[in-house]
């Protein structure tokens, strides 16, 4: 389930970081951050639309309720489904790097753990977690 996907993305993580240390730390681990341009809004909203659409997708496809008439053809389900997973990622690849799969973006997240200073008010904000949310720490 969920919790599941979340722990095997983490443990998944660690193991890259354990074998390729040096292509982890350079490419910054792998986890999604906002692009500068963006506010940390415009990457929740693109990334809960981006969500909306691959879900929906998904469940319009696989739909055991269908018509015939509807041309459902189960062995075709993947091209629907991939098509939109393509057209997600163009949308929001520039916005946030795109975290439609929580338990990849989550385990990529905790492992890396980057932790930026703002230097204005010396808040520390932990960032690269899905979907661009930030938590402030004092």
């Amino acid at each position: 389930t969920y919790y599941n996907g979340c722990l095997g993305g983490i443990c998944g993580c660690r193991l890259v970081k354990a074998f390729q240390k040096t292509y982890y730390n350079d490419y910054g681990g792998g986890a999604n951050e906002h692009q500068s341009g963006f506010n940390k809004g415009t990457g929740l909203g693109a990334e809960i639309i981006g969500t909306f659409v691959l879900v929906y997708n998904i469940f319009s496809t696989i739909d055991p309720k269908r018509n015939a008439r509807d041309s459902h053809v189960p062995v075709l389900a993947p091209l629907p489904i991939g098509f939109a997973v393509f057209m997600v990622h163009l949308a929001t690849i520039p916005v946030t790097g795109t975290g439609i799969n929580p338990a990849r973006s989550f385990g990529a997240a905790v492992i890396y753990n980057k932790v930026e200073v703002d230097q204005n008010t010396h808040h520390a904000k932990l960032v690269n977690i899905p979907g661009s949310y930030t938590k402030s720490v004092e």
